[in-house]
This record gives structure tokens, sequence and C-alpha cells, in this order.
């Protein structure tokens, strides 16, 4: 609904401290506040509308409103290592190359719709690509309690009960499913992990418990940082691959991006040689809110590519 009405959402948990939430609306400007009657209000000069009345007395009349793909999809605060949050701004572009390249890349021998669930808060740019999968796409939301996301027995019985066939996560969640050891009567197809490396052993793990379960999922290691629409590599995970190494790799581009390793003077690496990781390509956002130095250090021209921008991980990385 927001951004029918052509505006860019920014979502804020009710449990930040209030500070961070002052911070989050003053900075970005916010000019309403979607919420409802039972949360606090964040004592902000933009306008609220409580959510249940707004639907109550609403209407479905919408009027044509002038967007393209370069306008603002969503502004989504990370904390940066000051701490003081960064807005990172997403276009929606950026959101749609995500999409369907996840479509083509993971989901790409799926013609019919997938029952999918959520387990990202949806202040985290993780939720991202569940939420907008279901629209575009047509999969069916499943949005998982709090309560059971970080409970793996409780987890695999919300997949079984409902039959989930897609779900994001992180290696924590795949822990969690370990340690439940029942995967019977799972219906998975499709596992997206990322946030944080994840271990051989640990996918090595959960493979074959699902092995024994008797269907075993999809799995695939995601990664990409917010500033590049949440995915911006891929790698399909396989028990008997001829790369062996301690964590499962982050792969390669997914869509049309680029990933470059470089070395301190910009110059790309060979094979087997460590360097910084810059992710160029369609997934590369604008840049941060009011923070145009910042902005300038982390996004640059890319060098390959006239006309493209890219943008700086910090991360090293190598060719395998």
């Amino acid at each position: 609904a927001i951004l029918k009405a052509g505006g860019a959402y920014v979502p804020i948990d009710p449990e930040f401290p209030a500070e961070r939430i002052q911070f989050i609306l003053e900075d970005c400007g916010a000019d309403f506040v979607l919420t409802e009657s039972k949360v606090a209000s964040p004592g902000a000069s933009a306008e609220l509308i409580d959510f249940d009345q707004a639907i109550a007395g609403g209407t479905d009349a919408i009027s044509n409103v002038n967007l393209n793909a370069g306008h603002l999809a969503y502004i989504i605060y990370t904390s940066g290592t000051t701490g003081r949050p960064k807005g990172v701004m997403i276009e929606h572009r950026q959101v749609h190359h995500l999409v369907e390249s996840l479509q083509q890349t993971v989901y790409q021998s799926e013609s019919q719709t997938l029952r999918m669930a959520l387990l990202a808060p949806f202040h985290f740019d993780a939720s991202v690509k569940q939420i907008f999968a279901s629209l575009l796409l047509g999969q069916t939301l499943y949005i998982v309690p709090k309560k059971t996301v970080t409970n793996g027995a409780a987890l695999a019985e919300y997949y079984r009960r409902h039959g989930i066939e897609a779900t994001d996560g992180t290696p924590a969640h795949l822990q969690m499913l370990i340690a439940a050891g029942d995967l019977t009567g799972l219906k998975l197809k499709h596992l997206l992990i990322g946030g944080e490396g994840l271990s051989s052993v640990v996918a090595d793990k959960l493979l074959t418990l699902f092995k024994e379960a008797g269907a075993v999922p999809r799995l695939t290691n995601v990664y990409g940082p917010t500033e590049t629409c949440v995915d911006a590599s891929v790698h399909p995970v396989h028990p008997d691959s001829s790369v062996q190494s301690a964590y499962v790799p982050i792969g390669k581009a997914l869509g049309n991006n680029r990933l470059y390793i470089l070395d301190q003077k910009g110059r790309l690496q060979p094979e087997g040689v460590a360097g910084e990781l810059y992710i160029a390509g369609d997934g590369v956002g604008r840049g941060y809110l009011n923070l145009p130095e910042l902005t300038a250090e982390k996004f640059s021209k890319d060098p390959f590519v006239p006309g493209d921008s890219m943008y700086r991980t910090g991360d090293l990385a190598r060719w395998l």
C-alpha cells in the first residue's frame, strides 16, 4: 500500500530504544507513521495513521501515481561502526532485480506458487526477499511467530503443520533444526541461508538429517550486504561438492550483479589471491541517506563498466 501510494517505507521495530526511533524518524523526515493503537506514540512530528482505523474507514480507490524503477522503495537503518544508525536507500529496480534473480536462480524449477515462511524481522533486509517474492511472484507468505523462530522443535513443527516449502534463515536456525532432530514430514524444497558464515559441517549434518527423513531440500548459501539489496551472491550446497573448506563459499554473483576482488590499488586479483570484495551491477543501492561523505567512500564508479557503480564491502575474499 505504501509503495502503491508513491511512498517509500522505513521499517521501525516498536521495541527499539526511544532515542533510536526518534533519530530514524527525524533523519528520514518521515511524513507519516503507520502504526497500531496498541503501540505507543513515538512522539514524532509526522502524522500518525492507525492501521486498524485506516483499514476500517478506508477505500480501495487508488489514484494513479507516476512511479518508475528509480524511485525509492525503502530505507533500512543499520548500526554503523560509530553506533549511529545509517539509512540505506534501495530503489524499486534493485528489489525487482533481487526477486527476479532468485526466481530464475533458486526457484527456477517451480511453476506453481510456494508456501514461504518469513523468519527475519521486517526491519531486517532479509525480510525483503520473502515479502516481495509473495507480492511479485504470487507466493503464499507465512509470518513465523517470534517465539517459534528461536525454538528448533517448534520451528520444525511449524514448517510441518503449514506445509512450508521455502524459507530463509541463518546458520543459527540450521543449528536449531539439527538439535530438534526429527525432520520427518517436512515439505521444504528450498532453504536460503545467510547473515553469517555457513559451516560446512553444519550444512552436511542438516542435509544428512533431511536425507534420513526422506526429503532433501535445495540448500542455498546467500551473501550480501544491506547496501546491495539483500543477496548479491548465491551458492548451492551439495554434500558431494569438490570444494573442501571449513565454510561454504559465498558462490557466484546473483543475477546481473558482478563480484570483483581487488587489491589496494584497485587491480583485479588472480585466482587464489585474497583481496577486498566489491559488488557491482543491478543490485547496488542508491547510497546512505544524509551521509554524502560515507556514500562517496563506500559507493564509487565501476572502473570496469562505464556508467555503473560498485559497493565496497570491506570483506576479504578470494576466487577458488
